[in-house]
């Protein structure tokens, strides 16, 4: 069930009603919403499999024991013994069904490479074909964040079995984020929930923005890029020269077009989620902040997918050592951090190089910071803008850049694009995109309407900087984006991220 759908539409018209019928103060009140919440996502995430139920609940009593036991542990060896389990059962299962194709299939093909035939068919028979379950690189880093900080002192565990498997499988957020932390979501869970007015217009707004974003901006971009980079991967390994015969504007511009699909595609789905979540008297962390408007690698993944970089921060690179030690070290430290976040993201050596790059690229960037910094403190202001802006443009194309391998099916595809991007700018051009006034209408346009809308939050330092506007602007922009939506947008569309 996508939140672009008409049953999704449904499905939470349905849940708004129910929700809200006991009223919003009382305990009785709050126990019945927190029980009718937890049904309602397990109905959402059983939508698409009932099977996956048994993954998330198994997932979620191990945790809710572990916690206890872990907190109630006099020994520090035993407390460690229940987080190990609990870290284990929640690797294991992404292993599973993430992770051991892909492994099994590299240690087939370098055992081949030394002994030919060892394997045949590339180790097929060694590997599981497991299809990867919807939300499950997401909900177990979550359980796992709730593990390990009642394991540090920092929460206590929670004791009561619906409220724990609500945080756990609260449907606004479940497939796609935003990784949520104990701390924030589940004081809000047991505390009554109220819905206002202000409720209601943040909650519109964030509904508007992320359908917006999804089904204006990325679905309309995505024809524009699988032109470049192909729809499947089975059409992909049948026309695989055509890769060969790409032009350098084709490449660069697919790599944008595909840099704004991905961001409008999982921006989008946060927004809806926050929104939905909002109407329902919970408020969700802000996974994006106008990463395309970012100044610098590392002031990027402040703003990209932003939940995730705080995990990573604060359960792989602190514990690491963080910045602690020498510039060695924590240039090590980044790179770890990105190379686990490649791996993260898919199950291919493409999204290795796509984490070890982004890791080297912040780790130069932040050792020659200070050798970088050509304008002068006391430099005119319009001097300083253009740098600013200079320093804006060239993070945005190295994040375009680097989004190829991302993309790509594979090495062979993600190499023979880079050639075409850095050795071919002759006859061809654009030749694979429609005319002039198609590449305005499809690319131009809905790109520049979006950096129109992160520019108001990046100078109003708010998400909802909308509602400071004149009721006349705010009539312009709510008809506008309604309008790009219903008869400009692509409904029925999956999310990205679902594929993580």
């Amino acid at each position: 069930m996508v939140f672009n759908s008409a049953p999704y539409l449904v499905f939470f018209f349905v849940v708004l009603v129910f929700y809200w019928l006991p009223g919003n103060a009382s305990i009785k009140g709050i126990r019945y919403q927190n029980a009718f919440l937890l049904l309602a996502s397990y109905f959402f995430y059983g939508y698409w499999d009932w099977l996956l139920l048994i993954l998330i609940t198994s997932s979620t009593l191990v945790d809710f024991v572990a916690s206890r036991q872990i907190y109630e542990a006099k020994e520090t060896f035993v407390k460690k013994l229940w987080l190990g389990f609990s870290v284990a059962f929640n690797l294991g299962l992404l292993g599973l069904f993430k992770y051991y194709d892909f492994f099994a299939a590299s240690l087939a093909e370098a055992i081949n490479s030394v002994s030919p035939g060892a394997f045949p068919n590339g180790g097929d028979s060694i590997l599981l074909h497991l299809i990867l379950p919807v939300g499950i690189s997401f909900y177990t880093f979550q359980t796992m964040s709730y593990t390990i900080d009642v394991y540090r002192g920092v929460i206590e565990p929670e004791r009561n079995l619906l409220t724990f498997a609500l945080f756990v499988c609260f449907f606004p957020q479940l497939v796609a984020g935003p990784i949520e932390r104990a701390s924030d979501l589940l004081p809000q869970l047991k505390a009554p929930h109220r819905l206002n007015w202000k409720r209601i217009e943040e909650g519109a707004w964030l509904l508007l923005m992320g359908y917006f974003l999804k089904v204006y901006v990325a679905d309309n971009l995505g024809p524009i890029v699988d032109k470049v980079f192909f729809p499947s991967r089975e059409l992909y390994l049948q026309s695989h020269g055509a890769t060969a015969m790409l032009t350098g504007p084709q490449v660069l511009v697919s790599s944008i077009a595909f840099t704004m699909q991905i961001y409008c595609d999982f921006a989008g789905y946060s927004y809806i989620a926050m929104g939905s979540a909002r109407w329902l008297g919970i408020d969700l962390s802000l996974n994006f902040n106008g990463p395309e408007l970012a100044a610098g690698p590392s002031d990027l993944w402040r703003r990209w997918h932003i939940t995730l970089t705080q995990w990573f921060r604060d359960y792989v690179y602190i514990p690491l050592g963080g910045s602690r030690g020498s510039r060695a070290q924590t240039m090590r430290n980044v790179i770890i951090v990105f190379l686990l976040s490649g791996l993260w993201h898919g199950a291919s050596w493409n999204f290795v190089i796509w984490g070890g790059f982004h890791g080297l690229w912040i780790a130069i960037h932040s050792a020659l910071r200070g050798r970088l910094q050509i304008i002068p403190a006391d430099a005119p202001v319009w001097l300083s803008r253009a740098g600013k802006i200079a320093s804006i443009v060239l993070t945005f194309l190295g994040l375009c850049l680097l989004f190829i391998p991302f993309r790509a099916y594979d090495l062979d595809q993600t190499l023979a694009m880079a050639k075409a991007l850095f050795m071919n700018w002759g006859p061809g051009g654009l030749s694979l995109f429609p005319t002039a006034g198609s590449i305005f209408s499809s690319i131009i346009k809905p790109i520049a309407l979006l950096v129109l809308l992160d520019l108001g939050i990046y100078f109003y330092g708010s998400i909802f900087w909308v509602h400071a506007r004149p009721i006349w602007a705010r009539i312009i922009i709510y008809f506008s984006m309604a309008y790009c939506i219903i008869i400009l947008g692509v409904f029925g569309k999956d999310v990205i991220y679902f594929a993580f």
